[in-house]
């Protein structure tokens, strides 16, 4: 089983189907909950049980995906193992990290 962290929801959103209303948790894995952080619609708590390694940190997470360069959401593609080329555009890089979010 993955390990899951438990993230504050900042905007309505739905995840895994499910409807969040603002302020309210919900607990994720940690791809999922780098995505959210990303996206600017949730933020990590800062209690938590559950421990991240090192291998596991969630890195800088404090940028929208839509206000990343090119590079950055190539790497960060990479990270979530989605198969992108140097070819795509910046906004078929966001609709690519989106769908796979979904």
């Amino acid at each position: 089983m993955k390990d899951t962290v438990l993230v504050l929801i900042l905007s309505t959103i739905f995840v895994r189907g499910e409807m969040y209303e603002e302020g309210s948790h919900v607990e994720v894995n940690t791809r999922e909950a780098k995505e959210l952080i990303n996206r600017g619609v949730a933020s990590l708590e800062v209690e938590t049980d559950v421990e991240i390694t090192e291998d596991e940190t969630l890195g800088d997470i404090t940028k929208p995906i839509e206000k990343m360069n090119k590079t950055e959401l190539l790497n960060y593609a990479a990270e979530l193992n989605l198969e992108v080329n140097e070819t795509m555009t910046k906004a078929d890089l966001i609709k690519l990290i989106n769908e796979d979010a979904e």
